[in-house]
């Protein structure tokens, strides 16, 4: 069943890769050539959001080769390992994935007033601006569904940006050598899209 998750993740990240180059090609097929101030930051802009589908599609692929390579031989110790799991990361893995949610969501008052705080935090509702309303055409206004998929959308981001650290923090690395490898790219992966998507956030403000 993993060889066939890993298979699939590996042509849907290739599929996507391909979507990405295409739709960055003519976004710049669109761009006038005397660019105005607005259609630099638009470029700018635009040459960040592709990186950052990219790398996420790069982690996609690295993990699908990972389920496609995965060893029968070595499940019997990872499973084992496994029995006994860690009660207390698991709580803070998905108490933090929900609390930064549900903060994110406050009213807009007292912390949320600081800029610097906002780049850090909310870069899952851009994001998902971006995949919904750039490169799927829904336009995502103010009734009940776009707050659902939004808050839906923050909670499967942090969960997946945090599940590096918690995996590093619970394996045993004697054992899952590869897989903590895995972990350590995909974690790096993950904080350098974080990253390019704050600058991303700062530039949609600024505009």
């Amino acid at each position: 069943m993993k060889r066939i998750i890993g298979k699939f993740l590996i042509v849907f990240s290739i599929v996507c890769a391909a979507a990405t180059v295409l739709w960055f090609g003519l976004g710049l097929a669109d761009i006038p050539e005397n660019l105005s101030e607005d259609n630099r930051t638009m470029l700018f802009a635009m040459s960040l959001f592709a990186v950052i589908l990219l790398a996420l599609e790069c982690a996609m692929f690295l993990y699908g080769q990972y389920l496609r390579r995965h060893s029968p031989a070595n499940r019997a110790k990872q499973i084992k390992t496994r029995r006994n799991i860690r009660l207390l990361p698991l709580i803070a893995y998905l108490g933090c994935s929900i609390a930064i949610t549900i903060f994110v969501f406050l009213p807009k008052k007292g912390f949320l007033e600081i800029k610097t705080l906002g780049f850090v935090i909310c870069q899952p509702s851009v994001l998902a601006q971006l995949i919904f309303g750039g490169l799927m055409g829904i336009k995502l206004g103010g009734g009940l569904m776009t707050h659902v998929i939004i808050i839906a959308f923050n909670l499967l981001y942090y969960l997946v940006l945090f599940y590096p650290v918690y995996r590093i923090a619970t394996m045993d690395r004697t054992v899952e050598v590869i897989r903590y490898r895995l972990m350590k790219t995909l974690l790096v992966i993950f904080l350098c899209v974080h990253i390019l998507m704050g600058f991303v956030t700062a530039m949609l403000v600024r505009a």
